[in-house]
């Protein structure tokens, strides 16, 4: 059995490592223009003061690249790239990058589109299926299995989104399958993966009951100061699919764990009490209650931050900021922390009464 398992890790690293190379010389397969930058020569242009006194320098690049593919193969070209220090807008290049051109196969074009990143994408996303099919085994595949079942999901969500249909039913629907094929991939077709689906569900209809209740009796947020959507007019419901999508994971999370919990316990003793089952599987939550809530404070902080340092570059104070571009963020962390709290009394109760259930059966036929 150990010689298969590494004769496995050895055929799956080998798979690894083609993919990486196939990455390196795949650009035949590309529609869009691919060169390869063999030199580059830049010199600073100007200067000026930006937001906050800060000093803006901008340079000129000059860049030559063979290009990788369609008629034109082989050839070199000349390109021109203005970039700037903070580099918001542009982006400095440099020897050794692949990049796609503006063009097309048959015409190329002399200016950069991008840069392929498709060869980064396989060495971080093959390491992390490696590393999960040889740390956890059949759990790691298992694993895998379920992130390529939610993306698929996922797609077609937004393939509904994009036909017209309403964002907040399409919502509905995938947070569920997302729930039972996450779970089921993850710990099979056992009770505590349905204890674990329906504290998820019961869950999120009591944040989502909440936050409409306090809609109704204290005013609905002002949707009109959301970037980038206040021309649109469901700003609401995406507002609410954020919150739901979100707080999915976190709730899952706390879900499984105490389902699993109360699991060993009956297994390692099925005599234990209803009421001791109940009391050990809060300890259990109040130990990872602080943890997750902390969890999502770090997401929120780190999405937070670029768009602080972007405002706050361009002159907006810190507190207008806090006033009018963060409300839905500190909403949504709220609803989000409630729902972590709130998971820990349902999954307690639900998963011990699943759990405890066909033992209580035996009991009354004894």
């Amino acid at each position: 059995m150990k010689s298969h398992a590494f004769q496995m890790k050895y055929f799956l690293a080998g798979i690894y490592i083609i993919c990486v190379i196939f990455t390196c010389f795949n650009a035949r397969f590309y529609h869009t223009p691919l060169a390869k930058i063999s030199s580059v020569t830049e010199k600073e242009t100007m200067s000026r003061k930006g937001t906050r006194d800060a000093e803006e320098y901008y340079y000129t690049q000059k860049i030559t690249a063979r290009i990788l593919n369609g008629t034109h193969k082989g050839e070199e070209i000349s390109i021109s790239n203005e970039y700037t220090s903070s580099q918001v807008q542009n982006q400095k290049y440099h020897k050794g990058d692949t990049v796609f051109l503006s063009g097309s196969r048959e015409n190329p074009g002399k200016s950069i589109r991008s840069i392929k990143r498709d060869g980064y994408l396989v060495l971080l996303a093959g390491g992390l299926f490696f590393l999960l099919i040889c740390i956890t085994g059949k759990q790691g595949f298992y694993t895998i299995i379920s992130l390529i079942l939610n993306t698929i999901i996922f797609a077609f969500g937004f393939q509904a989104f994009m036909k017209g249909e309403n964002i907040l039913n399409i919502c509905n629907v995938i947070a569920f399958l997302f729930s039972i094929t996450t779970l089921i991939c993850l710990n099979g077709i056992h009770r505590k993966t349905w204890a674990s689906v329906i504290s998820t569900i019961c869950v999120l209809f009591l944040i989502m009951a909440l936050f409409e209740f306090s809609i109704q009796f204290f005013g609905d947020l002002d949707y009109s100061n959301l970037e980038y959507l206040g021309s649109m007019s469901n700003s609401a419901d995406i507002f609410w699919t954020d919150i739901m999508l979100t707080g999915l994971g976190a709730i899952m999370d706390v879900a499984v764990t105490i389902s699993a919990a109360t699991g060993e316990i009956v297994r390692k003793n099925p005599d234990v009490s209803l009421r001791k089952l109940i009391h050990s599987g809060r300890e259990i939550g109040y130990d990872i209650m602080g943890t997750m809530i902390n969890v999502l404070l770090f997401v929120l902080a780190s999405g937070m931050i670029p768009m602080f340092i972007l405002k706050m570059n361009n002159e907006i104070r810190f507190i207008t900021i806090i006033r009018y571009h963060i409300p839905y963020d500190i909403c949504r962390f709220l609803i989000e922390s409630i729902g972590i709290v709130l998971a820990i009394p349902v999954s307690v109760f639900i998963s011990s009464i699943i759990m405890k259930l066909p033992f209580l059966k035996r009991s009354d036929k004894k």
